[in-house]
């Protein structure tokens, strides 16, 4: 039963990720009508021309820190070898970042989350490898 806590594990963590993003909705939300020209707002959506709904930080934070997240979860709660279970949430989450990517035509995000799954990746291995932590 322990082996398959990395799962429910990485999926829950992920979906703690999405709720803390409301976190910078909210910010976001705050950004918009501090900002936002009078006249061209309704609700959180600003009308002016070059104004994004959702911005790119916005997206990028949220997909990097979701990599983060994971990729750590699964190596701390692996019953085995962690660097390997962290190994396979990377190569799992690099081809759903590049299925995403392609499928919102967000190839920036999708890139800058398998980056911070590998350094993720790389953070784990060093940890891993110390002899006092694993």
């Amino acid at each position: 039963m322990r082996k398959l806590l990395p799962l429910p594990a990485a999926v829950i963590s992920w979906i703690l990720v999405l709720y803390s993003k409301l976190v910078s909705l909210k910010f976001e939300s705050w950004r918009i009508k501090t900002f936002c020209p009078d006249g061209m707002r309704e609700g959180t959506v600003c009308y002016a021309e070059g104004w994004q709904i959702f911005p790119l930080w916005l997206v990028c934070l949220g997909a990097m820190t979701s990599a983060l997240v994971v990729v750590w979860m699964v190596a701390l709660t692996a019953s085995g070898d962690r660097g390997k279970a962290a190994a396979i949430s990377f190569q799992v989450g690099t081809f759903t970042a590049l299925g995403l990517g392609s499928l919102t035509d967000q190839a920036l995000p999708a890139l800058l989350s398998i980056a911070a799954e590998a350094a993720a990746l790389f953070c784990v291995g060093r940890y891993c490898n110390s002899k006092i932590s694993c």
